[in-house]
């Protein structure tokens, strides 16, 4: 390969990992955080949010998530998310 292939071939891989890191930088290129939006449990209808209190005073995580979920439609991340926020806003463990 001739030195200016060589020369041109860095030249471009130089502006790409520029150009991307200048991308991240500025917010308009792909994030690498995750954002999870979510209805906060305390907003839920009472019976929906008594019947997560009962199943996290149980210890049960899963059925609680279970419940928001029925309760909201939101996904498994999502669901997740809020149950352990509210978990943790209200004294029990964040594991």
């Amino acid at each position: 390969m001739s030195p200016l292939v060589k020369l041109l071939l860095l030249v471009a891989v130089v502006a790409a990992v520029w150009f991307v890191v200048r991308a991240l930088r500025d917010g308009t290129g792909p994030s690498l955080r995750s954002h999870v939006s979510f209805t906060p449990v305390e907003e839920l209808p009472e019976q929906a949010q008594q019947a997560i209190d009962v199943q996290l005073a149980q210890d049960q995580l899963i059925g609680a998530i279970k419940l928001y979920r029925e309760a909201t439609g939101a996904g498994l991340k999502e669901s997740k998310t809020a149950v352990e926020t509210y978990r943790w806003k209200h004294g029990g463990d964040a594991r």
